[in-house]
């Protein structure tokens, strides 16, 4: 558990930002031991609430190579912050779409990087992942908005899965049907 004084230093007063998602912005931070983390500001409402508790219950129970792990989180006052660690490769989408590219890389190199063999592996990744969540976890886990912006990836371009805050949990004998939309246009499954 980190408090807000704490994420607010390591992050240079959330100086630099990652990313923007649909309930908050991410930004690097470092932390007192040097390692660099990603932190999640939630700043959408009562919908934002719900995505906290959801992404803290369902991350801090999982453990899978292809999913994002969880170092912490902060819940003072209005303050929701997550802590995760850091992806470097940033997320998929960049490197397929060459868009924001990670100022570490160039788009002469994306093509390298990004060769059939390393989209095989990452493709195998997510789908590990997915495995994880749908078939190993003692509560299935619906991911509900899978989609290439929630796809990080390390150094190495191994694929984690990130954003659980659509998810949907599960109980083993559970096989409900689901007629109202989550997710992401244009991402969701028929």
């Amino acid at each position: 558990r980190f408090s807000y004084k704490q994420l607010e230093h390591a992050t240079n007063n959330f100086g630099k930002k990652l990313g923007q998602g649909g309930f908050g912005s991410v930004f690097l931070a470092t932390l007192n031991d040097g390692s660099q983390v990603a932190v999640k500001r939630l700043e959408s409402s009562s919908q934002g609430q719900k995505e906290f508790k959801t992404e803290v219950n369902v991350i801090s129970s999982i453990h899978h190579f292809n999913l994002v792990r969880l170092r912490g989180f902060c819940a003072e006052k209005h303050h929701r912050l997550l802590v995760y660690e850091y992806m470097p490769r940033r997320s998929l989408d960049k490197w397929l779409f060459l868009r924001d590219f990670p100022s570490d890389g160039d788009h002469e190199k994306a093509g390298e990087a990004l060769d059939w063999k390393t989209r095989l592996r990452i493709a195998l990744g997510i789908a590990r992942g997915l495995k994880y969540l749908h078939d190993d976890c003692s509560e299935r886990i619906l991911h509900l908005d899978v989609k290439p912006q929630n796809v990080l990836l390390d150094s190495n371009f191994d694929a984690k899965l990130c954003d659980f805050g659509m998810s949907k949990l599960m109980k083993r004998n559970e096989s409900e049907v689901f007629t109202m939309m989550r997710g992401t246009r244009g991402y969701l499954a028929p």
